[in-house]
């Protein structure tokens, strides 16, 4: 009879622990992969960023893609005056988001930003249907950097930052041992 009493001991015990553990709630899981860059120099081999192009793995549980595009260029106006008809060639930042299997020799990118002066596009959001496999985020970008201590105001630095955030959903357990851990749907 003794073992009865243990097999009950230990469905009580289970019950429990069902009753005092908390209800896994649905939260976002976001990947954040990115590109940005100050340029601080005017030497030829400084003034080029070309790295190479992030992976990005987009399966069925993809919920959203961000992507954000930000460059300043310093002196792209000068007295109101647009100079990127003079410098676009010299100073640009060409971003582009590329699905599985595109051609990048025909093929039209998913996302496309290119500036030769200062951008500041909003956040743009895109929703499924998306291609599943790895995407590829990719810059190209021309910048420089000047900086003249005793003359602050004509120093200058080229930068910007593209990122795409990949936003899933994911169950988060209260009693988990690592709060950032999230376990995908």
């Amino acid at each position: 009879m003794s073992t009865f009493s243990g097999c009950i001991g230990l469905v009580v015990s289970r019950e429990l622990m069902e009753w005092n553990r908390g209800v896994p709630e649905t939260e976002e899981a976001v990947v954040v992969y990115g590109f940005e860059r100050v340029f601080d120099s005017t030497d030829p081999e400084d003034i080029i960023f070309h790295p190479e192009p992030h992976q990005i793995r987009i399966d069925s549980e993809v919920k959203e893609i961000q992507v954000f595009f930000r460059v300043q260029m310093d002196f792209s106006e000068i007295a109101g005056v647009e100079t990127s008809n003079l410098t676009s060639t010299v100073r640009y930042v060409h971003a582009m988001l590329w699905e599985p299997g595109a051609n990048k020799n025909t093929d039209t990118p998913y996302w496309e930003e290119n500036a030769t002066t200062d951008r500041y596009p909003p956040l743009q959001r895109f929703s499924p249907p998306f291609e599943l496999g790895v995407w590829e985020l990719e810059v190209e970008a021309q910048g420089y950097g000047l900086t003249f201590p005793p003359i602050d105001q004509i120093s200058f630095h080229d930068e910007f930052e593209v990122s795409v955030s990949v936003i899933r959903p994911c169950i988060e357990f209260p009693e988990r041992a690592d709060p950032d851990e999230c376990i995908p749907v």
